[in-house]
């Protein structure tokens, strides 16, 4: 998680700005662009991931619907 805060994961878009290969597509829903933002919190697989934590921790908690323009 916290290398995930300092955006220093190898997303494809960290990888498109170091100019190396990489499949735009985000590799768990192929769905989206992959970022940190979406890894995190837009794709279905870790929405799905987030909820049965919270779900294990007998929390209820709604993941927030954000536009990944917010991040910009």
């Amino acid at each position: 998680m916290w290398l995930a805060l300092q955006d220093r994961c190898w997303t494809s878009e960290r990888l498109a700005r170091h100019g190396l290969p990489h499949s735009p597509a985000c590799v768990l829903c192929d769905q989206a662009p992959e970022s940190m933002q979406h890894l995190l919190i837009g794709c279905l697989f870790s929405r799905t991931v987030w909820h049965d934590i919270f779900s294990k921790l007998r929390l209820t908690a709604t993941m927030p619907i954000v536009h990944e323009s917010f991040f910009d």
